[in-house]
């Protein structure tokens, strides 16, 4: 599903934060996806286009 590209940093880790508590996943739950996916050991560290797909991953999650 195409998304118009965010600009806005702040914005998509505050929504990944949402998504993320809404799984009820833990801080070390989404480091090591990170870590799995990416490579990278947060979402400080991720590109804007990661950090899409990654809140992407977590609103597909039931």
């Amino acid at each position: 599903m195409w998304q118009p590209p965010y600009t806005n940093f702040p914005d998509l880790e505050e929504k990944t934060d949402a998504e993320m508590q809404r799984l009820s996943w833990t801080t070390e739950q989404g480091r090591e996806h990170l870590i799995k996916t990416y490579g990278k050991r947060g979402r400080s560290l991720l590109t804007e286009e990661e950090l899409v797909d990654f809140l992407n991953y977590l609103k597909s999650q039931p």
